[in-house]
């Protein structure tokens, strides 16, 4: 694997895989890849989300056995991090809490044989028949296949009603709403980050309103769907595609809403809740948790002429049953691709569906 990594790090020689992001389905890929000993590089910011834009009080709204790195062999699981460190190894079926999961990803991260570049890309570009990656370093790569498995950091979604707050933030950044203390704070939304960020602002002694439309959905599941409909999805992302656009979306319209446990129902019965939006100017600071609009335009690490050249669907590349857009050689995995493979895409668990797949079909 040594040997490997020195290879692809002299000069400019062609990279057969470049994997630009190292989240949960940029770490799965790799950990089949490698398993398999094919030559790729992995760039990005290693499980940044969860290591600094998660709140640390909180619990992940997966289950244990859905909220792992995927591998071929399980290497990774939960229970043998816990194992390995004398903890209790609990139930598949558990929720797992975020500072404890941070440890789990350090875990995993001291033991992959790979390294990663933690570089975030700057431009992506075509020349002839391969592709051209600037990194933010200035550093520049050439690689024959590309791989783009961002995440959700590009995508943050704030109305523009809300551009009259005096400061507004999204709830992605959680360190700065945790920092927030004595402030009179306006909260935005109906799903498990807004119920979070009113929970951290509480206790950090701030004066917490809400604003919510109508009365958000209390289930233990991130989307309010029963389990065993949840994990047939899973298993059955490559025929959700397969289904008529139209019919797709008016399934997300009924089962793809977000939701908040039940445990918030009690927590935030003392919340002062508006239906109607309040006078902004009332509020020191405005949280926008309004999740995440996923559009090739907010993907400006890709050159114009490459973003201008791909086929859409609605506002992303459309993708075939192989992860690949209209481009060859160019391919969308994670939470982006929700349209085409189903919501599991949207959480970890939808990596244990992309990883074994995608793996195989760039080794051809």
């Amino acid at each position: 694997m040594e040997l490997m990594a020195k290879k692809l790090e002299v000069g400019r020689l062609m990279i057969p895989v470049l994997i630009v992001g190292a989240g949960p389905y940029g770490l799965s890929l790799a950990n089949y890849m490698s398993a398999m000993g094919q030559e790729f590089k992995i760039i990005g910011k290693p499980m940044e989300l969860w290591k600094k834009h998660t709140f640390s009080d909180a619990s992940l709204r997966s289950e244990m056995a859905t909220s792992e790195i995927a591998h071929p062999q399980n290497a990774y699981s939960i229970q043998n991090f816990r194992s390995q460190n004398g903890l209790d190894i609990g139930k598949s079926s558990e929720r797992i809490n975020v500072r404890e999961y941070r440890q789990y990803v350090d875990w995993v991260l001291a033991a992959i044989p790979y390294k990663i570049q933690p570089e975030y890309l700057s431009n992506l570009s075509q020349r002839g028949d391969c592709f051209q990656a600037e990194l933010e370093s200035g550093e520049v790569l050439k690689a024959k296949q590309v791989v783009i498995a961002t995440g959700v950091a590009h995508h943050l979604n704030i109305p523009s009603e809300f551009s009259g707050a005096r400061d507004i933030m999204h709830s992605y950044y959680t360190q700065e709403i945790e920092a927030l203390q004595g402030k009179k704070v306006l909260v935005v939304g109906a799903g498990q980050s807004a119920a979070e960020a009113m929970e951290i602002c509480r206790n950090n002694n701030n004066q917490v309103h809400w604003y919510a439309r109508q009365e958000p959905r209390y289930y233990s599941e991130p989307l309010d769907l029963p389990k065993w409909i949840f994990n047939l999805v899973v298993k059955s992302a490559g025929l959700f595609r397969r289904l008529p656009h139209g019919l797709i979306q008016y399934l997300f319209s009924i089962f793809s809403a977000t939701t908040m446990t039940p445990d918030h129902k009690v927590k935030l019965a003392g919340v002062n809740r508006f239906s109607t939006l309040p006078d902004l100017r009332n509020y020191d600071h405005v949280i926008s948790a309004t999740g995440y609009n996923y559009t090739l335009n907010h993907m400006n690490f890709l050159a114009d002429e490459l973003r201008s050249s791909l086929k859409m669907r609605a506002a992303m590349p459309r993708i075939d049953k192989n992860f690949m857009s209209s481009m060859r050689d160019l391919y969308f995995i994670g939470p982006s691709t929700e349209m085409f493979f189903g919501p599991p895409m949207k959480f970890m668990i939808g990596s244990q569906y992309v990883a074994p797949r995608l793996s195989k079909l760039l080794s051809e």
